[in-house]
């Protein structure tokens, strides 16, 4: 490019200073310019549509805004293409939307799309001290073995060896959220906001696998850091948020904002991840240490993986649930507490009931199978209504992927609009704008006794599908079927009044650009069904749990 210019320069300065020169000077400048600046990475594809109006260095980021899944979208809407290719400064990516189309993508080119694209803020900054998270891994060897691991760690098989945990984080959401709401001993219930309660939930669960720690209050120092840290975090991997990932001149802007930020967010994560190992191997200094995986591989139990491989999972785990679990669940929570939502939570209850007579019984065994069709209707269609990674964490192709007449050549950036793919209405019905969990149920008989409808395949797309779906859909499952059984069994959940959910799908998040949905607040009223019955298996779950994962 050098050798062009200045042939270009010396070409002017020998031309006569006509008119004519002058013009097609600046003609030929001006196109140099231009190609300089919607270069990509990857060339145009041919025979795949591209979104028109793409400008100069920042290509589409600029009209995609800060919701890129409900404007790319729109474009499919607008353009009639679900698959096109689009410019986010200098990179090419292909956008998926249609729900057949993303799982053909994903599943038919299972391992043409097994890799992910480094971006510069996240994985070259954020993650220089910590290494990556197993999502966000590129992929080799030290990848597989590191997803092996937590599958094998996540697994179905394994569930049953975390039962004490599920039962004292799942008691602790009833035990803090009855005090707090005062509803066994005020006559008008307090009206309270459930989020804090998920946000522990989701995060002691990944605390107790990984270190065998556990925090009991809801606003513990330590466990706000952490949902903090990992939320800016969050923030700061989202393209919207982050043009310099796209635009590399913007990397060497002087006191540069966003390196300053992510350098901090580093700094304070590693301060964090630090704490928590160095209580491990006090714990095992003092033989009070838990079955847990830091533990397992100070101890040399795990010899195949390396200690930066075992803190990679750890950070995975800590960082991959305690946003997307309580972003599902606390607006689950607000679908089924509106009026609509009323009658999903009593045939919930009801089914609740069919399938455990007696309710003392079920509260010390409810997460052992998730046996209730109900119950899983509304987790399944929890997460697909609410798709709080709207944009699914992108891939990189490894190889050609031939698409209808197109080839998409090796190293192209792939986007799953997840957002776009749950909510067509080509593929779940006319109603698939709307929060219905019985779309997955058929009724055997007119006393609504749920039978689940069996699906091929991923039900939605918010684990993603394919070769690197998420490893921790089955826990993740598992968590919030265990909440709603312990909450619906206990209590009739209403909106508040003042402070009523928001449960568009779109809308209900407070910040669009967010990597992962931050569900608006909102207020409940929480009416005992039967207070005595709740007063006797909140003293009973105490019991129970007492001596689990205390120092």
């Amino acid at each position: 490019m050098d050798t062009i210019l200045g042939s270009f320069i010396q070409r002017i300065r020998e031309a006569p200073l006509g008119y004519a020169s002058v013009l097609g000077a600046c003609i030929a400048a001006i196109l140099i310019i231009y190609k300089i600046t919607t270069r990509t990475d990857i060339p145009y594809i041919r025979n795949l549509p591209e979104i028109p109006g793409a400008l100069p260095i920042t290509g589409h980021l600029l009209e995609l805004g800060e919701d890129h899944a409900t404007v790319c979208e729109k474009w499919w809407r607008k353009h009639g293409h679900s698959v096109f290719q689009i410019r986010l400064g200098n990179t090419r990516a292909v956008v998926v939307n249609s729900f057949d189309d993303c799982k053909k993508m994903l599943v038919s080119n299972s391992q043409a799309l097994i890799d992910r694209p480094t971006l510069y803020t996240f994985h070259g900054v954020i993650s220089s001290t910590q290494g990556f998270t197993i999502g966000s891994s590129p992929w080799d060897n030290s990848c597989r073995n590191k997803r092996k691991a937590a599958s094998t760690t996540l697994s179905k098989a394994m569930m049953k060896n975390y039962r004490p945990m599920f039962d004292v984080e799942s008691y602790c959401i009833l035990r803090d959220i009855t005090r707090d709401s005062k509803v066994l001993d005020k006559a008008g219930p307090v009206e309270v906001g459930v989020r804090p309660y998920i946000q522990r939930y989701a995060l002691n669960t990944t605390l107790t696998l990984c270190y065998g720690i556990r925090m009991d209050e809801v606003y513990d120092t330590l466990l706000r850091e952490i949902l903090y840290v990992g939320s800016a975090i969050s923030l700061l991997r989202s393209a919207s948020e982050n043009y310099q990932d796209y635009i590399p001149a913007l990397r060497y802007i002087p006191n540069n904002e966003k390196n300053k930020r992510s350098k901090e967010l580093r700094q304070r994560r590693d301060a964090y991840l630090d704490l928590l190992l160095n209580k491990v191997r006090e714990m095992i200094k003092n033989g009070t240490d838990k079955p847990c995986i830091s533990a397992a591989i100070l101890k040399d139990q795990e010899t195949r993986l390396t200690g930066v491989e075992v803190g990679s999972i750890c950070l995975s785990l800590v960082s991959g649930g305690f946003e997307t679990i309580p972003g599902t669940l606390v607006s689950c929570i607000g679908s089924l507490c509106t009026p609509a939502g009323q009658t999903f939570q009593e045939r919930a209850y009801e089914d609740i009931k069919r399938h455990y007579p007696n309710l003392k019984e079920a509260w010390a065994n409810d997460f052992d199978q998730e046996t209730v069709p109900y119950l899983n209707a509304i987790v399944k269609e929890a997460g697909r209504y609410y798709t709080v990674s709207n944009m699914s964490l992108p891939r990189k192709t490894v190889s050609d992927v031939h698409w209808n007449g197109a080839v998409i050549p090796a190293k192209t950036m792939i986007l799953i609009n997840a957002q776009a793919g749950n909510h067509d209405v080509d593929h779940f019905g006319p109603d698939g704008g709307s929060f219905n969990p019985e779309r997955w149920l058929s009724t055997s008989t007119e006393e609504h006794n749920f039978a689940e409808k069996p699906t091929q395949g991923p039900a939605h797309l918010s684990f993603g599908a394919g070769s690197r779906s998420c490893p921790g859909a089955i826990i993740a499952s598992k968590l919030i079927y265990s909440a709603l059984f312990r909450l619906i069994s206990l209590y009739k959940i209403e909106a508040s009044t003042a402070y009523p959910p928001n449960t568009d799908y779109v809308d209900y998040n407070e910040i669009k650009s967010a990597l992962v949905a931050i569900p608006r607040d909102f207020k409940v009223k929480l009416i005992p069904r039967d207070e005595a019955l709740a007063s006797e298996v909140l003293k009973m779950g105490e019991e129970r749990t007492k001596d689990f994962y205390k120092e």
